[in-house]
Formats: structure tokens, C-alpha cells, sequence
């Protein structure tokens, strides 16, 4: 019998899902994003269709096919979604569309207490693993559209998309100016039909951030800043075109390793951070639980040379991870506090705060 109720919804599914293999654009209005620059949509009335290009192509733009990571036609709003990551659940969250969350990834991770409330009294399933999501809980959940998390040479979701369900790839963390990932809560509005929502939330959210990017630029000093801290003798160092390092600047700081190029991070090794950090004014670092400059220098004796002003984020005590992707000025306005205290900014959140 349960082999049976299996099939029964493979086949199901196969028959009320649209995937990749959806040919041509349909005919409509295109949404103009004005900073993100891996979407396409086309919206006809209740039919949208949207392609994702692939941020690790590097061939030309206009989106060519070898250039289109996916695209996919769904009908909006969408009510029953199965959900990857944490962060596009919190934007639900904000969106007043919990009620479309069907399914959740990395329950273990959740902090929003409605939703985990709904995954322990079975109104949401748990879907397992991001990076290994159970195919069956998929399948009986039965989504309007899979709201994934890609990563290059990710090979489940096609997996998925043979069985006929709607992948929508949210790759807004690759976008490479923090407003760019920001202007994805657009799509998200489109998709809920909450648009006229998501395009004033947007809105606030880059008029802050410009404000304050005027701002810092106008201060009249510019402190130079370190960023994160050593994992296994390799520190990650945000490249010069990341979403990091461009807030970096947008707060007025001299990033010191500005001068990477890339739009990622790149390994380097403590001598090779050394070399630059120990006259370094500010030092940023993400833990996950408290961190103090003691507790730091005993675990990295080579790096007591560097004696910039700690700024700690414990992400274990904040939302950093769920807010700032979609809500940037909010990180903006609390590294310009710390930096231009002169400014006499006071910030909504304190995301970093001074190690004393």
C-alpha cells in the first residue's frame, strides 16, 4: 500500500509540475531589476516565468543557454512551497506568508518559533538536509515550487527535476553588490503576490542604505579594517568584488585587502594577513557564541601582534545570518556607528559590538 500511495503521487506530480525544460518567454511585462543582475522575469497575469543565470558561467549575458542556471513557469501566488534555507524562510516571515511555508530544510537551525511550532505539530515537513533533502518527504508534500539553495556542480536538484517539480534556484547569495541580493525580496513579493509589499520594503531598504553610503563617504576619517580570523591555518579573506568588501567600503572603512580581485573570498595564510593586519584600526569577526580578545590570542598565539579594536558578531545571539542578506542597511548603519561615531548614527540593530 505505501508503494503504492508513492506512486501514486510520483504520478501526480508529474502531471501538475512545469521544469526546466519550459521553451521560449512567454508574453508579458518584464520586471526591471535595477541592481540584480541574475534574474529575468516575465509576469502574465497569474503566470510568471523565471530565469536564474548561472552566476559560475562566465560567458556573455543575454542569457544564452549555456548561461541559464534555470528557468521555470509557475502560477502565483504560490501556497504550498518547500523551502531549503533559513534565510528565504525568514523572508517569508516578513512577507506575512508564513502560510506558504509547506516544507523546511535544516530544522535543527530554525529560530523563528511559528514555524517550528508548525514543523513539530506536523503542519510543515521537515525535509531533511539542505545539501540531502529526503525525495520522499518531497514528493508527499507535493510543492508549487522548491525554493533551493544551488551551489556550483549541485546534482540533486536535477534529481528532482525529473520528477517534475518546480525548481526555483535562489542563487541571490551570488550577487556581488549588497543591494543586488536585497532587490531578490522583489521576486519573492511576485511569487507570494505580495509585490507592492516587497517593492516598498525594498525601497526602504535602499534608501537607507544610499543615505548612509553618502554619509560614511562624507566622514572624516576612514579606519582600516581586518576581516574574520583563521580556520585550520587557512583565513578566507573576502576578495575585492564580494558583497563583504563592497559593504566594507560603502561604511567608509579602507579594507586592507581590497586589492584581491574576485567576487568571492580566497585562502591566504597568517603570515600572508600578518604582513598587512598589525596596524590594522578595526578587526571584524563572525562566532558562532562569545568571543573576547583573551579567548582569541590564546587560541591564535601568532596573531597577538595584530592589536586592532575587536568587533565581535555572535550569531548564536543574533539573527545576522536570517537579516542581513535581504536587509543590508541594517549592517550598513551599525559598522558606520562603530566607524564614524562623529557621525552621531545610532543603529537599529548591533549586530558587531566592541570586545572591551
Amino acid at each position: 500500500m505505501r508503494h503504492l500511495i508513492s506512486l501514486f503521487l510520483f504520478l501526480s506530480l508529474l502531471c501538475s509540475c512545469t521544469g526546466r525544460t519550459e521553451r521560449g518567454v512567454i508574453k508579458g511585462d518584464t520586471i526591471r531589476f535595477r541592481y540584480a543582475r541574475l534574474l529575468t522575469v516575465v509576469q502574465n497575469g497569474n503566470e510568471v516565468e523565471i530565469t536564474v543565470r548561472n552566476p559560475w558561467q562566465r560567458s556573455s549575458a543575454n542569457f544564452p543557454d549555456s548561461s541559464v542556471l534555470r528557468r521555470i513557469r509557475l502560477q502565483v501566488p504560490v501556497r504550498n512551497a518547500g523551502v531549503y534555507s533559513i534565510v528565504h524562510a525568514a523572508l517569508l516571515r516578513e512577507l506575512n506568508s508564513v502560510n506558504a511555508v509547506g516544507g523546511i530544510c535544516d530544522v535543527q537551525y530554525l529560530t523563528d518559533s511559528l514555524i517550528l511550532a508548525d514543523v513539530h505539530n506536523g503542519s510543515i515537513v521537515d525535509l531533511g538536509s539542505s545539501m540531502q533533502p529526503s525525495i520522499e518527504h518531497i514528493i508527499k508534500l507535493g510543492p508549487d515550487v522548491l525554493l533551493s539553495s544551488p551551489y556550483e556542480g549541485q546534482q540533486m536538484n536535477d534529481k528532482l527535476e525529473k520528477l517534475g517539480i518546480p525548481i526555483l534556484e535562489c542563487a541571490d547569495y551570488m550577487e556581488v553588490m549588497p543591494l543586488a541580493r536585497a532587490e531578490w525580496i522583489r521576486l519573492f513579493g511576485i511569487l507570494l503576490g505580495k509585490r507592492e509589499m516587497a517593492d516598498s520594503i525594498f525601497a526602504s531598504v535602499e534608501s537607507r542604505y544610499n543615505s548612509l553610503k553618502q554619509k560614511a563617504a562624507e566622514a572624516k576619517s576612514h579606519p582600516t579594517l581586518l576581516a574574520e580570523r583563521p580556520y585550520q591555518g587557512i583565513w578566507n579573506v573576502p576578495c575585492s568584488g564580494s558583497t563583504t568588501a563592497r559593504l566594507y567600503a560603502d561604511a567608509g572603512a579602507r579594507y586592507l585587502f581590497a586589492d584581491l580581485e574576485g567576487t568571492g573570498v580566497k585562502p591566504l595564510s597568517i603570515e600572508q594577513i600578518l604582513d598587512r593586519a598589525i596596524g590594522a584600526d578595526y578587526w571584524l569577526i563572525k562566532s558562532f557564541g562569545p568571543l573576547t580578545r583573551q579567548q582569541l590570542d590564546a587560541d591564535f598565539p601568532a596573531l597577538k601582534p595584530i592589536r586592532a579594536r575587536l568587533l565581535v558578531c555572535n550569531s548564536s545571539a543574533s539573527e545576522y545570518f536570517q537579516e542581513i542578506p535581504f536587509h543590508p542597511e541594517l549592517l550598513l548603519e551599525n559598522l558606520v556607528s562603530i566607524l564614524h561615531p562623529e557621525l552621531g548614527i545610532k543603529a537599529q540593530k548591533s549586530y558587531f559590538t566592541i570586545d572591551p
